[in-house]
């Protein structure tokens, strides 16, 4: 499927944003979904003005929190080979909405991003670092404080495909550091200066074990002073100390002209592209090309430096060009090939079923003609041309297979060797996200997705695939079983009882399957005839040390207690539930306040939490949603919320809340004033730990104190009196309230 972002994002802005969380939320893959390139976006789009909280709410979620050095090398980095996927569209699309918030209310990215903030995850210090040049000036010295509180996690950029890992840096402290403080400079200056990476020590044992070998001419490197020579450098020269211009003109006598650690801009890099790259060849010259036995043995061969990257002559080259022009033409390709089949070479072979299976054409292909490819060209049991046969059954909406293409799809199903399968045959341990990322990527798994293709488009191919799936079942590869669950789905409209008896037997054998797309919906319909068994496995879910199963596990626990009134004395009791379990349960039911049958259960599920020291901020802020509260009947609800121990958690989103409803104000000032009253008890230092409460506090008080000056002297007095305790306790957004009150 191929998406236009421009097109789909201009009328449907926001169902384009539910798709792709969608996507991310149930780890659908992307292979079959082409998203054109982010980059032919208009930016100035007012979607992104009017929808950045929507969008960062639908996405920021699933951005991967990781900090394993592993991530930079998948799909979520600028520099995969393929930057129109989801993942890096996720990225830039979050990026974009980030600045736009940041342009509405600077304050409000320090809330949204608290969770993520000095944690070292490599996809968010992306986001975190292109944001900060956004901010407004008089957040310098709080951009300085983030910065400076551990280097290591803060301020390398890892991701975006620069050439530099301290670019985004460099950019925030030339603004920044010229419109802090005097002190806070200072201690940047210092902060530097004594910086010493926590590799420096492994750097400079390895150079002198490879000086020792004597295999090359001895080389030097540095351990300290790169990052010196790079960031002193953005700070404004007028007022850094002597101390740091004299170390910088050493420094640059020592780095000038010379390959830094966090630079790749000395090195040639680019494109890999063959000679015909982007070139309108003809048929002719494609048929000298995949016939030319002279590229049988060249699989890989010497790149050539060219401008802006480099000319590959190999096999595997030209391979990737003639997919390319597959997919453009492909019956037309595929009638070349069949005509000269004796002479093409095997590796565009491979090519040509990998693009026929990405073609947008597909649809468009004579079956017989494909039929008798696959027939000229069977699959083996090693190769990926499998992986690609079945992709293209699968895509496909016609099911009129002659019998011998369905015995090459059995065969596949049942033989085809997988070297990732075979390796991770022993591990019980993979997570649920290793697991279906392995069966979905297996060829086996792709087989079986063709088959539940099949049975979803012609319920007569069930007896032909019924002994498949049971052998599959049984398979000894957790990888394979897993898979057979693209199988038993669609088998349940066809043969019940039988899918429900083996998708049982999956889940009890494995617990990380019930990860499997819309178990909650699965187990839902299990309970009434297997009551005992689904009970258990849910459990089982939630007593898990998986997230994602937790997730399950309090996802349906929630929903039982709703419809059946299982598991009552789990959900609405406090005591022996992490802080995973408890907003798996919250999620779900602030999803059936949107059902007004089950509207007052889910409130009374929700304020069961209401005193929990644990950060609920999300998902509970998901509540102020029109979707979700209405001002007026939900008010005792968002009362006893409000005057709880989780609403400072909450504060932003409900003054958010009470200004797309301007008469909720005065509806409930009762509700604002407790809630201030509230927070101006707390700690001052607890409070500074709060980023933004102060304001969003101030905010209130202001807008309550304009809505009643003229109509309502206690409520309005009673404003000022609250801001003279603000005055007294010292608070930084004092100043800014006490004007505004004068202005009145």
């Amino acid at each position: 499927m191929f998406i236009d972002i421009k097109k789909i994002m201009k009328h449907f802005g926001k169902r384009l944003i539910q798709l792709i969380s969608f996507c991310l939320k149930n780890k659908i893959e992307n292979y079959n979904i082409h998203l054109s390139s982010y980059e032919e976006l208009d930016l100035d789009n007012n979607f992104f003005i009017e929808n950045a909280e929507f969008i960062l709410n639908e996405l920021l979620s699933y951005i991967p929190k990781e900090n394993s050095f592993n991530i930079i090398y998948i799909n979520w980095n600028e520099k995969h080979i393929n930057k129109c996927r989801i993942e890096r569209t996720t990225v830039k699309l979050v990026k974009k909405a980030t600045i736009e918030l940041i342009n509405k209310s600077p304050q409000n990215f320090w809330t949204y991003y608290k969770p993520y903030l000095g944690k070292g995850y490599h996809i968010f210090n992306e986001i975190i670092l292109t944001s900060l040049l956004s901010m407004p000036p008089q957040y310098s010295d709080q951009i300085i404080d983030y910065l400076i509180t551990d280097f290591d996690k803060n301020i390398f950029d890892y991701t975006s495909g620069a050439e530099d890992q301290l670019g985004l840096t460099e950019e925030i402290l030339k603004f920044h550091g010229n419109t802090c403080t005097k002190e806070r400079l200072s201690i940047l200056e210092d902060k530097i200066y004594k910086y010493i990476s926590p590799y420096a020590i492994e750097w400079y044992k390895q150079r002198i074990e490879q000086n020792k070998t004597k295999k090359s001419p001895p080389v030097y490197w540095s351990f300290w002073g790169d990052l010196q020579y790079k960031l002193l450098q953005c700070l404004p020269e007028k007022k850094v100390s002597k101390k740091t211009k004299d170390l910088l003109n050493i420094l640059h006598r020592r780095f000038y002209k010379v390959p830094l650690h966090y630079s790749n801009s000395n090195i040639h890099s680019g494109w890999v592209t063959s000679p015909v790259s982007g070139k309108n060849i003809s048929k002719t010259q494609w048929l000298q090309i995949i016939t030319n036995s002279k590229l049988k043995n060249q699989k890989h061969s010497k790149l050539l430096e060219v401008k802006d990257g480099f000319i590959d002559s190999s096999s595997e080259a030209y391979a990737r060009d003639f997919q390319t022009v597959v997919q453009q033409n492909p019956q037309e390709m595929i009638e070349i090939i069949l005509k000269n089949k004796e002479y093409v070479l095997p590796i565009f072979i491979d090519s040509l079923f990998l693009g026929i299976e990405l073609s947008e054409k597909l649809e468009t292909i004579d079956l017989s003609i494909l039929e008798k490819l696959f027939l000229e060209f069977p699959c083996d049991m090693k190769s990926y041309r499998a992986s690609h046969f079945c992709g293209i059954i699968k895509t496909l909406k016609k099911t009129n297979w002659s019998s011998k293409i369905i015995e090459q799809l059995i065969d596949i199903a049942l033989n085809h060797f997988s070297p990732e399968l075979s390796s991770n045959i022993a591990n019980k341990k993979d997570s649920c996200q290793t697991l279906r990322n392995n069966a979905l990527n297996s060829v086996k798994g792709r087989a079986t997705m063709a088959i539940g293709h099949l049975l979803q488009e012609n319920k007569e191919f069930f007896s032909q695939f019924k002994d498949i799936i049971e052998k599959m079942l049984r398979d000894k590869n957790p990888e394979v079983c897993f898979a057979a669950m693209y199988a038993l789905y669609p088998s349940y409209n066809i043969n019940k009882e039988w899918a429900e008896k083996n998708i049982l037997h999956l889940y009890e054998s494995d617990i990380r399957t019930t990860s499997f797309f819309n178990s909650n919906n699965i187990l839902f319909h299990l309970y009434s005839t297997y009551k005992e068994k689904v009970i258990k496995i849910v459990k089982n879910c939630f007593e898990s040390e998986e997230q994602e199963l937790i997730e399950i596990g309090g996802h349906t626990i929630c929903e039982f207690y709703i419809h059946f009134k299982e598991f009552e004395k789990i959900v609405l009791s406090i005591e022996d539930k992490s802080e995973d379990q408890i907003k798996s349960i919250l999620e779900m039911a602030i999803l059936y306040l949107d059902i007004s049958k089950y509207k007052k259960i889910a409130q009374k599920i929700i304020l069961t939490y209401k005193n929990t020291d644990i950060d609920l901020q999300f998902p509970l802020s998901k509540i102020f949603n029109k979707r979700y509260i209405n001002s007026i009947h939900d008010k005792e609800f968002l009362k006893e919320l409000m005057e709880s121990k989780v609403s400072r958690k909450l504060v932003r989103a409900f003054v958010d809340y009470l200004e797309e409803n301007n008469n909720s104000i005065i509806f409930y000032k009762d509700i604002i004033l407790q809630l201030c009253e509230n927070i101006l008890q707390m700690k001052l230092e607890d409070l500074r730990q709060e980023w933004g409460l102060e304001d969003h506090i101030s905010k209130l008080i202001i807008s309550l104190y304009d809505k009643t000056i003229n109509t309502d002297k206690q409520i309005a007095d009673k404003c000022m009196d609250l801001w003279d305790i603000m005055f007294e306790r010292q608070w930084r957004s004092v100043r800014e309230i006490s004007k505004k009150l004068m202005e009145r």
